[in-house]
């Protein structure tokens, strides 16, 4: 059993080492600005997680609480580490905890894209066939096309619309707001 421990500012121990991971991770496109990033922190909704295996960080999960589901908005394992189940091991026990989970993945141009679509629908991840956009991060920057997977089975379309509306009201105001 991997060992979570919850984030709840910039001054937790273990901040450095999730920002550090989730600055090299993520493209500019889908990562917020630091100010963005404190005021999610305190966000009711909102749980940042670093994951261990013993005294070894291994990675993080930033997710979003909702009524009756949960967002995975950001998950990383350590580059270091990767390749060594790690990624199949925290999402598992995530899963575990978090019966109905959403996350969004980059469209299948390329074979790292079919590759995490592969490795997520291993994990009992369904694709929605959704036309779906993630509001930007970055003023002046548009809006990117994801695909998005839910577990353990698709989303109605009910789901689906307050799913985006959470994101986009919810989830997407703290970076407006900063």
């Amino acid at each position: 059993m991997l060992t979570i421990k919850r984030i709840r500012g910039t001054d937790s121990p273990w901040f450095t080492d999730v920002d550090a991971l989730y600055e090299s991770a993520f493209p500019l496109h889908e990562k917020r600005e630091p100010q963005a990033k404190a005021s999610a922190l305190k966000h009711d909704n909102y749980v940042l997680q670093a994951w261990f295996d013993g005294e070894q960080f291994i990675g993080m999960i930033g997710a979003w609480d909702f009524a009756g589901y949960t967002y995975i908005e950001h998950l990383a394992v350590n580059g270091k580490l990767r390749a060594q189940g790690y990624g199949k091991r925290m999402l598992s026990q995530f899963l575990q905890m978090h019966p109905l989970t959403v996350l969004e993945i980059d469209p299948l141009t390329t074979e790292i894209a079919h590759k995490r679509l592969r490795f997520y629908q291993s994990l009992g991840f369904y694709e929605n066939g959704y036309r779906h956009f993630h509001p930007s991060y970055h003023v002046g920057m548009a809006d990117h096309e994801l695909i998005v997977l839910s577990y353990p089975q698709q989303i109605s379309d009910e789901q689906y619309r307050r799913f985006n509306a959470d994101l986009c009201k919810v989830v997407m105001e703290r970076v407006s707001q900063a």
